[in-house]
């Protein structure tokens, strides 16, 4: 019986029992009368699958059998030389092999015969692992894919129901109101009614047995072996197995289709159904769910499960009592008629039979209760023993439990004190390590400041004579250039500079002009000196010539003043520094040693033309 049969049949049965009642007959009644506004819709869809795909994908099935009938592959040969103990079987190759390698051949042995120490062996392996096979096997995925996909999307349509009802009431009947909505959705998927009375039915079972030959190919020996290498991926080479062979072509050509098949392969139609909801008969079937929901909610809204539990076990004790009864009254008449000659023994059979069947039929209802209950006591038993076992284990891992937490504790405290051991001596060495560390970075230090200091000192050193060296330098390259410039002007003045030598070029126009500025600066500077030293032999003859005439020095008046006033400055200096206890003579001699400090060469040749003019004017008025 089939689970709508079952629904069928109770629900009628439920149907027979409620309209016995007379008040509940009358409640449905009213409810299905009122308010006929209910709705009912059911959605289910048709598929149309077309055939060209089916058929072109069952004729290549057969050539795909048949390529993999073929078993193509290729054997690979691997040598090695093993010792000879290990040898299995000797080929041609290790004959060929010891007769090119006689070094091989080390002993003999007691009959005289050459035995050689290792020797040449070929292993043969057959690889079906061939472009191909593994061709074949990536068409066998992409068919697998693209009928599961299809029909999985055909099977989820044309077996999905989909059905909606709407209902919305309010009846009352007497001092009862019931008032009710109902809002109902329901989806099944893979129905079995739909599925059986699909009408695609045929075509689908070709699509079963297509994914069954597939998944089949893809289970061969071949195609197992073929599985655990790599996969193949668009696009394909057609190698000339491909193009050539009748089989392969075909696999080819079946690949090429579904490759470009950009179809669903079928069409679906939704069909939707409306339901009429004014018949009375099937308004009435819509109450009857609503009045077991109020009963429902009545009983367990109030709590009197067990009170109607009880109640209807009574009941049901009463009427088997009374079948029972009824049963006793009729055998008893049948043997009374039997006896009076009125009644026929089949009948009284009959009723025999029936009363046995009744009591079979009790016996039937009390046995899985017996069976029940000695299950029951065999369950007792079984956890007593069990109770009985598991405290035992209890005991057993408590005392386990307690021993292991000694331990354990045990453990604790003894790895503690370890611990705190090893973190005293640990920090010990910290210390122990930051003091030195500390130490080497002072000591580090030190040396990296004395280092410095030194670098310094170096540096300045190496700074102070660099400038005497650029000094020098320049002494030197103005010696170079005046000398260069004297001997230019001594071949000038010899005729030597022939009309060859040219001075028009940039580097030689500026050493030329070099030469040029130092010797200018030399004449200027020599002049300079030359005619200083002539003023001053001028002017000291001019002093002895006026002493030798008039007895007396030659001072000019404006410098008498001076004289006085440097005269008693130096008094007053003299008599200070004699108060401070210094050398009147060596403080002199440290102010001219100062005064004349700076060197000639630190001055610009516009300070010393400055300086050269003023005395030049000087002693022009002392002369």
């Amino acid at each position: 019986m089939s689970r709508l049969d079952r629904f069928y049949r109770a629900f009628g049965e439920y149907r027979r029992q409620v309209s016995e009642e007379r008040e509940i007959s009358a409640l449905r009644t009213a409810a299905a009368e009122a308010d006929r506004q209910d709705r009912i819709r059911a959605i289910r869809s048709s598929c149309t699958i077309e055939t060209d795909w089916l058929d072109e994908i069952e004729r290549g099935l057969g050539f795909i059998e048949k390529a993999i009938n073929e078993e193509r592959q290729f054997i690979r040969s691997e040598g090695e030389v093993a010792p000879i103990e290990k040898i299995k079987h000797v080929s041609r190759e290790s004959v060929e092999h010891l007769a090119r390698h006689s070094n091989l051949i080390t002993r003999e042995n007691e009959d005289g015969d050459l035995m050689p120490e290792k020797l040449y062996t070929v292993e043969r392996l057959n690889n079906y692992a061939v472009y191909e096979n593994r061709f074949l096997y990536m068409v066998l995925l992409r068919l697998a894919d693209f009928v599961s996909v299809r029909y999985d999307r055909i099977v989820k349509l044309t077996n999905t129901y989909r059905g909606e009802s709407a209902v919305q009431k309010k009846v009352t009947y007497g001092k009862v109101t019931l008032e009710y909505e109902i809002d109902l959705k329901e989806v099944r998927e893979d129905d079995p009614y739909l599925r059986e009375h699909n009408g695609q039915r045929e075509k689908l079972e070709r699509l079963e047995r297509i994914l069954r030959s597939i998944y089949y190919f893809l289970q061969t020996p071949l195609m197992v072996e073929v599985a655990k290498a790599d996969k193949l991926k668009p696009p394909v080479t057609k190698t000339n197995v491909l193009r050539m062979d009748k089989n392969f072509k075909e696999v080819v050509a079946l690949y090429d289709y579904i490759t470009a098949y950009d179809r669903d392969g079928f069409i679906v139609e939704e069909e939707e159904r409306q339901v009429d909801c004014s018949d009375k008969e099937l308004a009435e079937q819509f109450t009857d769910p609503v009045l077991l929901l109020s009963f429902l909610t009545y009983e367990h809204g109030l709590g009197i499960e067990e009170e109607l539990k009880e109640a209807f076990e009574q009941e049901e004790l009463r009427r088997r009592e009374e079948a029972r009864r009824l049963l006793q009254e009729q055998l008893e008449n049948m043997r009374r008629r039997i006896a009076e000659g009125g009644g026929s023994p089949e009948e009284y059979i009959r009723l025999l039979e029936q009363n046995n069947r009744e009591l079979e039929k009790e016996k039937a209802q009390l046995l899985p209760i017996k069976e029940k209950a000695v299950k029951l006591e065999q369950e007792n038993n079984a956890l007593k023993e069990t109770i009985a076992r598991h405290r035992d284990e209890i005991e057993a891992l408590e005392e386990r439990h307690a021993k292991e937490k000694d331990e354990l504790k045990a453990n604790c405290e003894e790895l503690s004190r370890q611990m705190a051991e090893e973190a005293a001596a640990h920090g010990e060495e910290l210390l122990r390590v930051n003091r030195e560390k500390e130490e080497e970075i002072a000591r580090s230090r030190s040396e990296c400041e004395d280092t410095v200091r030194k670098n310094m000192e170096v540096l300045a050193q190496k700074e102070r004579e660099r400038e005497e060296l650029q000094l020098k330098a320049q002494r030197l390259d103005r010696e170079r250039a005046l000398a260069a410039s004297r001997l230019t002007a001594l071949r000038a003045e010899h005729g030597l500079i022939g009309e060859t030598e040219d001075y028009s070029s940039e580097a030689a126009f500026q050493e030329l002009e070099h030469q040029y500025e130092v010797l200018g600066g030399f004449l200027r500077k020599e002049w300079k000196v030359a005619k200083r030293s002539l003023l001053r032999q001028f002017v000291s003859d001019a002093k002895a010539l006026f002493t030798q005439n008039w007895g007396k020095d030659l001072i000019p008046f404006w410098k008498k003043k001076d004289r006085a006033a440097e005269g008693s400055s130096a008094e007053t200096d003299e008599k200070t520094l004699v108060r401070e206890g210094a050398d009147p003579e060596k403080a002199s001699a440290e102010e001219e040693r100062a005064e004349n400090a700076p060197a000639e060469e630190e001055r610009t040749d516009i300070d010393a033309e400055r300086d050269d003019r003023e005395e030049e004017g000087n002693d022009r008025k002392e002369a």
